[in-house]
């Protein structure tokens, strides 16, 4: 089993392992034992994938069982209230703990609730989805959307520890495991340590889930994401070199109404801050071509067409990142990304244009 230790805000572990074998003593290494009562937290679709795990889980813990419906479309305060209501009735208290089972909806949620239940309990994070473990599950970000912007309520709130079993990840949909593919190839644009190459090298393996690649990939980007938020835990300055491809990225998701993943948006978000980190910062063209050939290989798109560039522009506009400007994390190269860039309307429409329109 591989560790790490995030130092930053509450300091917690990690714990990367490919079964949850380990879970147990993970649990009394951190005092989590049958006396304390546990909530575990998941949706439909991991309940009914996972039945196995959970129960295993009842077994050990003084443990109640909650969940909604799977999707983007759950990440919103009327499941947040459920979850209250739920807590309230099962006289959860400020000694209880909280356990997310599930992908980054269900972290960012369950994260969102621990943080202001009785002004903040503590919760454990068990991501199984790729996203979620090579990202979302890390850095004390959660929350929910509202009014079709996403992620604009929030909060910071550490978990005790997050437990990553990659085994979760060959129970995943073709589409889901693609979808954390596309924040991969985001780590690999923002931080050069040869990642890049290990894509394009490695694909095949990738793609079939051996288990030394996911293990390779997902320690990798967690170690980028601890330096990063080591140095920036509040997300006011070098933080924001991890929302690569994310505006544009934002965008496409609402305009195609969930049609394409997140990861997949990023994806096609990260070509166009390309074609844009050409133009402003001239950015060897020969890098997009590197990127759009990776992208291939993992099966990720590298064309969409934008429908509808109102809803797209309002997406954008009301991204929590910018103010009276569009603001992009663009490269000078590879490893080298430059925050709160400046883009105009013009430019970004012709980046698009250029690049996945």
């Amino acid at each position: 089993m591989k560790e790490l230790e995030i130092i930053s805000g509450k300091p917690y572990r990690i714990y990367i392992d490919n079964n949850l074998d380990k879970l147990s003593t993970v649990l009394e290494e951190n005092k989590i034992n049958s006396k304390m009562k546990c909530f575990l937290i998941t949706d439909d679709k991991v309940y009914k994938l996972h039945k196995d795990v959970i129960e295993k889980l009842k077994k050990s813990l003084n443990m109640e069982l909650y969940y909604f419906k799977n999707g983007e479309e759950s990440k919103d305060f009327h499941t947040i209230e459920g979850i209250y209501s739920f807590l309230i009735e099962n006289n959860c208290n400020r000694n209880s703990l909280l356990i997310a089972l599930g992908g980054g909806v269900v972290g960012d949620l369950v994260g969102f609730v621990a943080s202001t239940f009785m002004r903040g309990i503590k919760y454990v994070n068990i991501p199984t989805t790729l996203l979620s473990q090579v990202d979302s599950s890390v850095g004390g970000k959660v929350g929910y959307n509202f009014k079709g912007i996403k992620n604009i309520i929030g909060s910071f709130h550490n978990p005790e520890f997050v437990y990553i079993g990659t085994n979760f990840l060959k129970t995943l949909e073709k589409k889901q495991f693609i979808d954390g593919l596309g924040e991969i190839v985001k780590y690999s644009l923002i931080r050069d340590d040869g990642m890049l190459a290990y894509l394009k090298e490695n694909y095949k393996g990738i793609l079939e889930r051996e288990n030394d690649k996911l293990l390779y990939l997902v320690k990798g980007c967690l170690k980028i994401k601890k330096d990063i938020i080591e140095q920036d835990y509040e997300d006011l300055g070098i933080r924001n070199i991890l929302n690569f491809g994310h505006t544009v990225g934002h965008g496409l998701e609402i305009t195609s109404k969930e049609n394409l993943s997140h990861g997949e948006a990023v994806a096609l978000g990260s070509l166009v801050a390309i074609r844009l980190s050409e133009d402003i910062l001239k950015l060897p063209k020969r890098i997009y071509n590197e990127v759009e050939e990776v992208l291939k290989k993992l099966n990720l798109p590298i064309k969409h067409k934008v429908d509808n560039y109102k809803l797209f522009m309002y997406a954008i506009n009301h991204d929590k990142k910018n103010d009276d400007s569009i603001k992009f994390v663009l490269l000078s190269k590879i490893g080298e990304p430059k925050i709160k860039m400046e883009v105009t309307k013009e430019q970004l429409y012709h980046a698009i244009k250029d690049s996945i329109g």
